[in-house]
């Protein structure tokens, strides 16, 4: 087995130790998350290289171009204390994503890697997602939703 089999075949142990369903094709896995944001679901992609395992959890909504100063700005704050992983913004088309990515250079990582990488990918989008969804529907006020999403909760990693 090579090192690429093993690792998507470690990432597949953990989906299925979560009994979700997910779609496996080549080194991309992908499967839906209900999140309990107003985003209510997300896209959850996992892209498997020799090197790493990517995550991105995909909000399921798109920013107008009059709301990515927003939207840039939100994210932008939202960036600055996080450790595990980033948002990530498309100028081209308005999707935001949240990214985490696993380092895997000679080792096969535990289960518990993989859930920490995978999970916090969509947890995040859940965490920002009300403040999300108001800026890229241009309702928002980017400082004054990362302060009240910030202060409701310190535990943000």
């Amino acid at each position: 087995m090579t090192h690429l089999e093993a690792l998507k075949n470690r990432a597949c142990e953990y989906l299925d130790s979560q009994n979700w369903n997910y779609d496996a094709d080549d080194n991309v896995i992908v499967f839906g998350m209900s999140i309990n944001s107003k985003l209510n679901s997300c896209r959850v992609m996992m892209i498997i290289s020799e090197r790493e395992i990517q995550t991105y959890a995909l909000a399921p909504v798109k920013a107008s171009p009059e709301n990515y100063a927003d939207v840039v700005e939100f994210i932008t704050r939202a960036n600055f204390n996080l450790k595990l992983g980033k948002f990530e913004f498309d100028f081209g088309s308005g999707k935001v994503r949240f990214q985490t990515c696993l380092v895997c250079v000679d080792t096969v990582p535990g289960l518990k890697d993989v859930e920490r990488a995978v999970d916090t990918s969509f947890l995040m989008l859940d965490h920002y997602g009300d403040g999300l969804i108001k800026n890229m529907m241009g309702y928002g006020n980017p400082e004054a939703d990362i302060r009240a999403i910030e202060n409701d909760d310190s535990t943000v990693s």
